[in-house]
C-alpha cells in the first residue's frame, strides 16, 4: 500500500456502494494484517465528521453557560475550542438530553447537515479544516489505517451548495484546505460513480424508500455535485481514482480498489 498511508477515503453519490465497499476494504486490510478502523458517515465517535456538533461563537458560548449554570462544567469539559469559536459535541450526552430546553438549543446550533446554518461560510470552513487538522494529528500517533466514507466530499459539498450557495472556487478552496491538513497521512481517495445520475437516484430512491431522491430538484443537485467532485479529483495533492460501476458489479469495483492500493505499494 502507499508508503505511510493512514487514510483511505471512499466518496461518490448515494447508491454507488460507498459504505458497502469501504467496509469491505477495511475487512480486507485487517485480513492482510494491517491495523484498520472503518467509520461510515453516521458512526458515533467519528474522528473526522462534525455531525452532532453545535457551533458557538465566544460570547454565545459564555451566555450558554450562564443560562444553564448547573450544566456549565459539563459544557466546558466537552467543548472544543476553535480559535474564536467553540464546537460542542452532544450526541448521546445524557447531561444535555435530560434538560429539554438545553438540548433543543444545542441541537438548533448544529454546524453540519442542517437546514438552518448558524455559522458563516468562513466560520464553517475554518471549523472543519481545524477539525481535520486535529484528526491528522491524532492519526500521527497511531499505526492504523482509517477507512472513511462520505465525509470528505459528500458532507462538505452538500452543505456548501445547499446552505451557502458556494461557488466552484469556494468549494475547491474549502476541500483543498482540508486536503492540505491530511496530506501528512498520505491518503488515497476512491470516487465511485455510475453513468447516469438520474437512473442512479431513481434506483436508490426505490431501494431505500426515499421518494425525494428521485425528484428533479434532487437529481439536478446531485448532477451538479458530481460535476464538482469529478473536477476536484484532479486538484488533490494525493492519489484519487474514479471508478465507474455501470452494472453495480461490486466485486469488480472492489477488485479495482484493491488493485489501486497494490499499485501504490511503497
Amino acid at each position: 500500500m502507499r508508503e505511510g498511508c493512514k487514510l483511505i477515503l471512499v466518496e461518490g453519490l448515494c447508491g454507488t456502494g460507498k459504505s458497502t465497499l469501504a467496509e469491505r476494504l477495511h475487512r480486507f486490510l485487517v485480513q492482510q494484517g494491517i491495523s484498520s478502523s472503518f467509520y461510515d458517515e453516521g458512526a458515533e465517535d467519528h474522528p473526522a465528521s462534525l455531525n452532532w456538533h453545535a457551533f458557538f461563537r465566544e460570547e454565545e458560548f459564555k451566555e450558554l453557560q450562564k443560562r444553564y449554570p448547573n450544566k456549565a462544567n459539563e459544557i466546558r469539559s466537552r467543548a472544543i475550542k476553535n480559535g474564536d469559536s467553540y464546537l460542542l459535541p452532544y450526541r448521546g450526552v445524557k447531561a444535555f438530553s435530560e434538560v429539554d430546553e438545553l438540548y433543543t438549543e444545542i441541537k438548533s446550533r448544529e454546524l453540519c447537515w442542517t437546514d438552518s446554518p448558524v455559522a458563516t461560510l468562513s466560520e464553517f470552513t475554518d471549523s472543519i479544516q481545524r477539525h481535520w487538522a486535529r484528526f491528522a494529528e491524532l492519526a500521527g500517533t497511531s499505526e492504523k489505517v482509517y477507512v472513511l466514507e462520505a465525509v470528505f466530499f459528500q458532507h462538505q459539498i452538500h452543505d456548501l451548495l445547499g446552505n451557502y450557495q458556494g461557488t466552484d472556487l469556494q468549494i475547491e478552496q474549502h476541500i483543498l484546505g482540508i486536503a492540505e491538513q491530511i496530506a501528512v497521512m498520505n491518503p488515497i481517495l476512491f470516487y465511485l460513480t455510475q453513468p447516469s445520475v438520474r437512473e442512479q437516484q431513481v434506483w436508490i430512491s426505490a431501494i431505500r424508500s426515499k421518494p425525494h431522491f428521485a425528484t428533479d430538484q434532487n437529481i439536478r443537485f446531485m448532477e451538479n455535485r458530481k460535476r464538482i467532485e469529478l473536477k476536484l479529483l484532479d486538484t488533490l495533492p494525493f492519489p484519487a481514482y474514479s471508478i465507474e460501476n455501470a452494472n453495480r458489479d461490486w466485486d469488480d469495483v472492489f477488485s479495482k480498489m484493491v488493485g489501486a492500493i497494490g499499485s501504490n505499494m511503497g
